[in-house]
């Protein structure tokens, strides 16, 4: 009698424990569908600056090749201005964070949901990776700034909140130097570039972040 008391009660803690996972499971994956929610959103707002980005550039370039740079001098300021601020990728990698802490994906007993997890999260490394690159890009345009720019003038193009915004005042360059316009350019061409592939592959991570959502969702009964 003593040794069947034990065994049943092993079994009953073992299956209280088994609930315990299964609703921890439960709550990990509806986090993580909010978190490819939030990433829609974002994945938005990205490839629209993406594309922000992308004419900035264009329209940087071009006005660096205008035959009387003095003329279009406060585009120039405006434009290089705006291009060098560094700007972060982030997604919502709450869920995924905790899911390692706890012990790696083990909490997650459907392979194929684990699976389409880290195969998402290992394409959003990706674009990071790309994505700090193009802000390399964007710092490296500094040094070349004293050889062009006016400090004095370079400071009318922020507002009182530190957005960068056109003037009305008069503006000059410094005696234009071939070879920094000419790294400039390059620089210009490589955040133009990178950033068109970079909207192209966050448009595909957009549509596998619903497609998982959707398998997962089906796999666990979700909404």
């Amino acid at each position: 009698m003593l040794f069947l008391a034990v065994f049943c009660g092993f079994l009953a803690e073992n299956f209280r424990e088994h609930r315990v996972e299964k609703n921890r499971e439960r709550q990990y994956i509806r986090s993580f569908l909010q978190d490819l929610d939030a990433d829609t959103v974002s994945l938005n707002n990205r490839m629209r600056y993406c594309e922000l980005t992308i004419k900035r550039a264009d329209s940087a370039i071009a006005i660096l090749n205008h035959p009387d740079k003095d003329k279009v001098a406060g585009e120039i300021y405006y434009f290089l201005r705006w291009l060098h601020r560094s700007d972060v990728f982030v997604v919502n990698d709450r869920t995924i964070v905790q899911l390692r802490n706890a012990g790696g994906m083990r909490l997650v007993s459907s392979k194929a949901a684990s699976d389409s997890m880290t195969d998402y999260y290992k394409d959003v490394d990706f674009i990071r990776f790309i994505y700090e690159e193009q802000t390399e890009f964007r710092r490296s345009l500094r040094p070349y700034f004293p050889k062009i720019l006016n400090g004095v003038d370079y400071a009318n193009f922020i507002d009182e909140k530190n957005n960068v915004v056109r003037t009305t005042l008069p503006v000059k360059l410094r005696i234009s130097d071939p070879d920094a316009i000419n790294a400039v350019l390059l620089i210009l061409n490589n955040i133009k570039g990178i950033n068109m592939g970079v909207e192209k592959r966050m448009e595909t991570l957009k549509e596998k972040a619903k497609i998982i959502r959707s398998f997962i969702a089906k796999e666990y009964h979700l909404q």
